[in-house]
């Protein structure tokens, strides 16, 4: 008891130098972690041989921001009537995957493509779940786990959440979404990989399995792998796809968004077509315009 009440009476200046004294390395201040960022900051630039990727993730980054410009203001001033409750819970779920997007990459070009890769899981499910609501073969209730007029708990949240998904999953890219068998059956494979590597971290240990053998050192310091950072550039282009074809729907049905804008989005579209190998899948329109009164 003594020694802690000791601890706590360390001001913060001496709280620091405790850990200055300990991090020395060659005479540079915690020389240890900057070998750390210095590998990150390497990773980051062998990173940028991937142009066409970088140049169309920049791109949908432009329109999205651009997007939101447009809705706060120009768009919201000319709503006078109460927008749906339904579009409200909508446009924050597009904001959010598109922050989980952003968040992973930063993640990904720093050094750490695979954890990156297990953040894409959860924004992959989330857009599946809010395009299957758009398209009315869930409800954006049932997705959050509410049923109208009913006190929420946990156990009827996950329940809830949980029966929707399976079923909103069998027909968005299952086996009653009207896709061929093949199709079906690659994207099962991509879901494994994703619970790989989400579960366990199997796709991540496995790239230890020189260490295990005695044969290398245990990897922590980033190393560029293509094979690693293609995974995570496959799974994004394809998410971020999703999402720029579920962007038409921020527009405001009395307020739409300028042709220019509509212009930008169609060139986005073909982009990300030419970028990602299964082409079939769909997460909203071709068309650039509202499919539903939101």
């Amino acid at each position: 008891m003594l020694g802690r009440i000791i601890k706590m009476a360390m001001s913060p200046g001496e709280f620091q130098q405790r850990l200055d004294a300990i991090s020395e390395k060659d005479g540079v201040p915690y020389g240890r972690a900057h070998m750390l960022f210095d590998s990150e900051e390497e990773y980051g630039h062998a990173a940028l041989q991937y142009k066409g990727y970088l140049a169309l993730t920049d791109a949908f980054k432009c329109l999205y921001l651009e997007t939101v410009e447009i809705l706060n203001t120009q768009c919201r001033p000319k709503i006078t009537t109460p927008i749906s409750e339904h579009y409200a819970i909508f446009v924050p779920r597009i904001a959010h995957s598109f922050q989980s997007l952003r968040a992973a990459e930063r993640t990904a070009l720093r050094g750490y493509p695979l954890h990156a890769y297990t953040v894409l899981r959860n924004t992959f499910d989330n857009v599946v779940l809010t395009s299957a609501a758009v398209q009315k073969i869930t409800d954006f209730y049932s997705i959050e786990g509410v049923e109208p007029g009913k006190a929420p708990d946990l156990a009827s949240i996950k329940k809830i959440r949980k029966k929707a998904e399976f079923e909103a999953r069998a027909k968005m890219t299952g086996d009653q979404s009207g896709l061929s068998a093949t199709t079906v059956a690659e994207l099962a494979k991509w879901d494994a990989l994703f619970d790989f590597e989400v579960h366990g971290a199997r796709l991540s240990l496995a790239w230890a399995q020189d260490w295990m053998k005695g044969e290398a050192p245990l990897p922590v310091l980033p190393t560029f792998v293509e094979q690693q950072f293609s995974m995570f550039v496959n799974r994004y282009c394809e998410i971020g796809w999703m999402v720029l074809r579920l962007m038409p729907l921020i527009q405001p049905q009395h307020a739409p968004f300028p042709t220019s804008w509509q212009d930008k989005w169609e060139i986005l579209d073909d982009s990300f077509e030419i970028m990602v190998p299964l082409s079939q899948i769909s997460a909203g329109n071709r068309s650039g315009q509202p499919l539903l009164n939101l």
